[in-house]
């Protein structure tokens, strides 16, 4: 029934905000992109959206926040770093996310799919992420509880012919996990 304040780690276009923004009372939402045009376009996506609205141009691995979130959420992004990167990043969405918040994270995930179509788009020259590195879900979800998260559900779907895995988490601890996990 409260307001709530959202946070996107990565926010691409801001459509996944608007639809949570009809969705869900928002008081606040803060997107973080590095990409400039993309941070464009998702000001352009959340123009009518009523809430306050806050657009942040920054690498989140350089992003420092004292603020804590209802709703934490990243699509799509921490497939893009190595184990150690990654994992500081996954610390990220914990430290802003308050206690009893939600946490949710998709990425894609390996599957013979995945490896298919990713080699086709290759071939032809279609393939933009050379860095993006499919995750086992198990993975993601150990790490996140390692966090102090508890996992409220998690799924593997299709998405323009490339599987993905989400978890929707709930911080249940009572103290920010910091540098110290």
């Amino acid at each position: 029934d409260n307001p709530i304040n959202i946070l996107e780690l990565g926010c691409g276009t801001g459509y996944i905000n608007k639809y949570l923004c009809q969705k869900y009372k928002v008081k606040k939402l803060t997107l973080i992109d590095s990409n400039k045009k993309m941070l464009d376009i998702a000001k352009n996506t959340c123009l009518k959206i009523q809430s306050e609205k806050e657009f942040i141009n920054i690498d989140f691995s350089d992003f420092k926040n004292d603020k804590q979130y209802d709703l934490v959420h990243s699509q799509g992004v921490i497939e893009h770093f190595e184990n150690k990167k990654r994992y500081e990043l996954l610390k990220k969405h914990c430290n802003a996310t308050k206690k009893n918040g939600y946490c949710i994270i998709y990425f894609p995930t390996h599957s013979k799919s995945y490896l298919f179509f990713r080699k086709i788009s290759e071939f032809l020259g279609l393939w933009k992420f050379s860095d993006e590195v499919p995750l086992e879900k198990k993975i993601v979800v150990e790490e996140m509880k390692s966090l102090g998260f508890t996992v409220i559900k998690s799924n593997i779907f299709w998405k323009y012919f490339l599987t993905e895995a989400g978890a929707i988490f709930k911080r249940s601890v009572s103290e920010k996990t910091s540098s110290k996990s």
